[in-house]
């Protein structure tokens, strides 16, 4: 067994579980909710053109990031912070959870700190709007081997190598998008990755078919959210919700990208905070955001792609995915299986996806799953990427574990392309990397230009049907 292997198979044998319970914290800067009551969510169109009709006037602020403002409504109510009560170890407190209420850093900028509060924070998390509560921190110690957090990405460094390569890595031409494939005039801009709420209250989403890139992921409870990754269209996006440890294995890979989300609990924005050269853009230490008045909180916070981008560094980002080009074949030698209807069943969650021709188009619980403005969610590729589960070493108010997906190292995965299924296996050496995906016999697996979904399933699981 190589060393790279033998590395990431001690992190899978370390894990224990630690009890954990809180809420996440969507607030400004002042620890307080962004309000808005200006249509924020536009009708018309989710890659918006930047008009002062669909989007709310903007003012820049410590030359890093920029905080709507709007005639209408530009107030600020009480915290919708939640509070708890919650127990390790027969020791207990309370207190107020302020995870995304301050932090020193400024917004694009990273701490290498995950030190937590010795005591113990517990909350009730408020479920107006959700159904279910939300996740937060909890007890001392650091996140270190030893600590609260038991996962495993946040233990590895993004150029810490795991697993030997299968293939090169992809790259794009001077005029092709570097997360389609597709021709165009390529934004000098990172990648910008926005954490999208997927319960019932947050549907439709605004800006899921503006996206180059969306992975769903599993949160606790089996339900899911989405990490849609903008870069060649700017649009309005939300609503906005929490991040988790999942996102250290997604964001990682886009070189450095813009990361927006609502909040985290302490344990999961500290390790979120620490990866090196991600722009951190959470809600409560960044302006940009606003709450629509037509939802009821937590989901109704939106944010718009556009002033995130004027105030980021750094140019476009790595490409994910290799592309067919012409007739070029799609797999080497291999020519796919028929398949033009599959589902993906989640523990709380199933999505199905039917092929129309000329793209897929996605169904959830049985009915078509559309945006607030832009029809019907479609996709030009869907891959189904299975990966390895462990337990953070947190649980959400219900008992429930908060899950990890460890999208790093190698594991199966079934792309679907043109109305065709092609089984192989997807491989990331290192956090910084894209994931390669490769046949049997080691042949790329080449997609179609345009946006690619990415579902993430445990492995093993037998989710995909």
């Amino acid at each position: 067994m190589t060393k790279p292997l033998l590395r990431l198979v001690s992190l899978l044998l370390a894990g224990t579980l630690v009890a954990c319970t809180g809420a996440d914290s969507e607030t400004t800067d002042a620890g307080q909710p962004i309000d808005a009551t200006d249509g924020s969510v536009p009708e018309t169109s989710e890659a918006s053109t930047s008009t002062t009709e669909d989007r709310p006037t903007t003012t820049k602020r410590r030359g890093t990031s920029t905080k709507p403002s709007t005639s209408a409504t530009a107030s600020t109510a009480s915290s919708t912070a939640d509070s708890t009560t919650s127990s390790t170890l027969g020791s207990t407190a309370s207190t107020t959870d302020s995870s995304a209420a301050g932090s020193s850093a400024g917004e694009g900028s990273t701490t290498s700190s995950t030190t937590v509060s010795s005591s113990v924070a517990t909350i009730t998390p408020s479920t107006v709007g959700s159904g279910l509560g939300a996740v937060t921190t909890v007890a001392g110690g650091t996140t270190t081997d030893g600590g609260i957090y038991q996962g495993i990405l946040g233990k590895l460094s993004r150029d810490e190598q795991v697993v030997s390569a299968a293939g090169p890595q992809p790259t794009a031409a001077s005029g092709v998008m570097p997360l389609t494939g597709q021709s165009g005039n390529v934004p000098n801009r990172p990648a910008a990755v926005v954490k999208i709420d997927n319960g019932g209250p947050a549907r439709p989403q605004t800006g899921l078919n503006a996206a180059d890139i969306v992975i769903e992921e599993e949160v606790e409870g089996g339900i899911t959210r989405f990490a849609a990754i903008f870069h060649s269209q700017s649009t309005i996006v939300g609503p906005v919700r929490s991040a988790r440890t999942t996102d250290i294995g997604i964001i990682n890979g886009f070189g450095s990208p813009l990361l927006m989300y609502s909040g985290a609990n302490e344990v999961t924005d500290n390790l979120i905070r620490s990866q090196p050269t991600v722009q951190n853009r959470n809600a409560g230490t960044s302006s940009g955001y606003w709450r629509s008045s037509n939802r009821r909180a937590p989901s109704n916070l939106y944010t718009d792609t556009a002033p995130h981008w004027s105030s980021s560094s750094s140019g476009p980002p790595k490409p994910q995915f290799h592309y067919r080009s012409g007739d070029e074949a799609v797999a080497g030698g291999q020519e796919g299986v028929e398949d033009t209807d599959f589902s993906v069943h989640y523990r709380a969650n199933t999505a199905g996806w039917t092929w129309v021709g000329s793209h897929y188009v996605r169904t959830q619980g049985g009915s078509a799953h559309m945006t607030a403005a832009a029809g019907q969610v479609a996709s030009t590729n869907v891959v189904v990427i299975e990966a390895k589960e462990v337990a953070t070493g947190m649980v959400d108010s219900s008992g429930a574990t908060v899950p990890e997906f460890v999208f790093v190292g190698s594991g199966k995965a079934t792309a679907f392309v043109g109305g065709r299924r092609y089984e192989g296996t997807w491989t990331r050496p290192r956090l910084a990397d894209a994931a390669v995906l490769t046949t049997a016999d080691g042949s790329l697996i080449k997609l179609n230009p345009g946006r690619t979904w990415i579902e993430l399933i445990e492995a093993g699981s037998g989710a995909l049907k």
